[in-house]
């Protein structure tokens, strides 16, 4: 199903703002081995009230170049064209052209691959942020993808926070831990025994 809307970049990032399922919804870039992977950056506010992540698959010569970046420990963010947010949250696989910035888009990210064609490929998490409860401690359900494993927080009512950690292996349960700081998990984590990568880590778009 492609999508050919096209928009300015300064388009791009007003529209990340807007409140319409249709528009321009931005992400974060995350690799699992050779697997370039996409995590819808959430707000409180509908239609932007979902946590998902996308399995992606982009021409050979950018993925290439993205997975070298995201290896390298640098951060990428997406700007798809506009599309209807629906598509991702019903799990819908299509093809749509997209800008990647070195950095966050929307905090002085630098533009550096611009209209590449990709493909939504394959829903891997959906949740949806309604009806939340103020958090006494951190949660976190796990994944796993092409033997990569990873944490993703469950934003909580405001002030929460959106964090993507990587693990060497998978827990045995799911993991919880006492804090509410996001900053703080590495260390709690390191304590129980388990080494784990920070990917990303957003607190001011769910700050209130």
């Amino acid at each position: 199903m492609p999508i050919s809307l096209i928009a300015t970049e300064q388009d791009h990032q007003q529209d990340h703002k807007q409140h319409s399922y249709m528009g321009s919804h931005g992400m974060v870039l995350f690799a699992a081995g050779d697997t370039v992977l996409a995590s819808h950056l959430p707000l409180y506010r509908a239609p932007h009230d979902y946590q998902l992540v996308y399995q992606l698959a982009l021409p050979a010569a950018e993925q290439q170049a993205v997975l070298a970046l995201l290896r390298d420990g640098q951060q990428l963010t997406l700007l798809p064209q506009n599309f209807d947010l629906r598509l991702l949250i019903e799990g819908k696989t299509f093809d749509i052209g997209a800008a990647v910035y070195q950095g966050h888009f929307e905090r002085g990210g630098r533009l550096w691959l611009d209209n590449i064609q990709l493909t939504f490929a394959r829903q891997l998490y959906r949740r949806p942020l309604q009806q939340l409860s103020v958090a006494t401690n951190a949660r976190y359900d796990v994944f796993s993808v092409a033997n990569s494993h990873f944490l993703l927080h469950r934003i909580a009512a405001a002030p929460s926070f959106d964090q993507i950690l990587q693990l060497p292996e998978l827990p045995a349960t799911p993991v919880t831990l006492a804090t509410t700081d996001g900053a703080a998990t590495l260390q709690l984590l390191k304590a129980m025994g388990i080494s784990a990568t920070q990917l990303y880590l957003e607190t001011a778009d769910l700050s209130q």
